[in-house]
């Protein structure tokens, strides 16, 4: 059987439209900036490594003891690191209330899902996406 293509193969997604070239900061702007627009915080972005990052990452790959899967909430270690750096004297995180979450929506998820009851109404805005232009900024994708 010979595949279609899809009828909605044409499908736009306008956030990303604007963020991938309709919507450019002005090259004068008195701060430096960093388009995380699509959470791609990349050399193509702007923004570089410090090489120590780059020794660590490939340090871990050769190590082939981070090549799976890790807990649900994040390495043991990471979730420990930063425990470490927000503690203070009078209030000490412990490694077992910090969670990481790849992405913003399983971040959401994960949220919603320890902070809701059944039957709890919750507001979404719309559109869901939280991008934010100037009111005034005319934009036609």
């Amino acid at each position: 059987m010979k595949h279609k293509t899809s009828k909605r193969s044409n499908v736009l997604n306008p956030i990303r439209a604007i963020l991938a070239g309709k919507f450019v900061p002005p090259k004068d702007h008195a701060l430096p900036m960093i388009n995380l627009g699509l959470g791609e915080p990349s050399k193509a972005n702007g923004f570089d490594l410090p090489p120590v990052i780059n020794e660590a990452l490939i340090e871990a790959v050769q190590s082939e003891k981070n090549n799976g899967y890790s807990q649900p909430q994040g390495m043991l270690e990471a979730r420990q690191a930063v425990a470490d750096k927000f503690s203070t004297e009078e209030y000490t995180i412990s490694p077992d209330h910090v969670f990481f979450s790849f992405g913003c929506s399983g971040a959401l998820y994960n949220c919603m899902s320890v902070l809701c009851e059944i039957g709890d109404n919750v507001l979404v805005p719309c559109p869901g996406f939280p991008l934010a232009l100037p009111i005034s900024q005319n934009i036609d994708i």
